[in-house]
């Protein structure tokens, strides 16, 4: 007898869920907002109000970073295929101009939220910053041009970004870790236990996270089905959401149970270095920056391969390669279609 409360999507999904570490991508969303202009803003603004008007730390070199962002997209066209620039997904004249007044837009993973478990769909993030709130109808635009449909939508002042969404799976479970703190708000929380539970997602693990971390994945990423690469200290606390209830966990505790060795890194290492945030390839490989190799050398020992790129210049907008770059997992990529 069908249980009433499994819809046909849940009957019709996989056996085996896989996580954004292990799920390979077949397409990636870059964006390189030197090519758009947008660096002509930080010539526009004084030194001591770059961080506070435009969000990065300090101002950029911009033909070394665009250098250093085209290493990005090399890595992963030489890994995944298909490396999609935002711009040849609008249509031309389209958000030109707005393009060229944000750098933040390189942070493509920000504002667009795709599930390797729904590789047909999606759902836009909410960003608090200002600066930043334009992001999610740039990429809303560029995921129905990919052929992905919108899943479910945020409800006005619930903030979430994608930095703070992480597919998750282990023992078959589809399972979203979901950081709130300074970015997202714990109502985001809220919202996604009656939004995606039961039918996008098993359960959430959502993480409190300390006041200075900005986004779960500079604290904390799973690199592989057995390794996590985590700033325990910026966890504060953790909760695991089911449809029908909330119970709180030891997430590390729990990681330990799953036999998942947590590689902990520290707060200058994952904040100056973004030691924690690299993006997933699928098959146990990983892209990263060069500034960490403490941190890479015990990556290393787990049979996880490393691609390496520079990130003196690229650190300088306080995000690394995971945030600069939106996995979308359509069986086709956007060349074969």
């Amino acid at each position: 007898m069908r249980n009433p409360n499994v819809t046909d999507h849940e009957l019709e999904r996989p056996p085996t869920a896989l996580g954004e570490s292990d799920a390979r991508p077949s397409t990636v969303v870059v964006h390189n907002p030197v090519k758009s202009g947008a660096f002509q803003k930080f010539y526009e603004v004084d030194d001591n109000h770059i961080e506070t008007e435009l969000l990065f730390r300090s101002r950029p070199n911009p033909a070394l970073y665009s250098e250093h962002h085209d290493l990005l997209v090399k890595a992963i066209a030489d890994h995944i295929g298909c490396v999609v620039y935002l711009t040849e997904l609008l249509e031309p004249g389209l958000f030109e101009e707005i393009l060229a007044k944000n750098p933040n837009q390189v942070f493509t993973r920000d504002s667009l939220i795709t599930l390797p478990w729904v590789p047909d769909g999606f759902f836009c993030a909410r960003l608090k910053p200002i600066q930043r709130q334009i992001e999610s109808d740039v990429m809303k635009i560029a995921a129905k041009k990919l052929g992905l449909r919108e899943i479910f939508s945020l409800p006005d002042r619930v903030f979430l970004e994608g930095g703070d969404v992480i597919p998750f799976a282990y023992d078959g479970r589809r399972c979203l870790l979901v950081g709130y703190g300074p970015r997202s708000t714990r109502d985001a929380i809220d919202y996604l236990q009656s939004a995606i539970l039961p039918e996008y997602a098993d359960e959430i693990i959502a993480i409190r996270l300390a006041p200075w971390r900005m986004n779960l994945d500079g604290g904390f990423v799973p690199v592989a089905d057995n390794v996590v690469v985590s700033d325990t200290q910026s966890l504060v606390e953790a909760e695991l959401i089911s449809s029908a209830s909330r119970a709180k966990i030891d997430v590390f505790e729990m990681l330990r149970a799953l036999r998942i060795n947590v590689i902990d890194t520290n707060a200058d290492e994952s904040v100056y270095c973004q030691s924690c945030n690299c993006l997933c390839l699928g098959q146990r490989q990983i892209i990263c920056y060069d500034l960490s190799p403490r941190v890479a050398a015990l990556i290393s020992q787990y049979d996880i391969r490393l691609h390496r790129i520079p990130g003196v210049e690229l650190i300088k907008g306080r995000g690394g390669p995971r945030c600069m770059s939106r996995p979308i997992y359509l069986k086709q990529s956007l060349k074969e279609h």
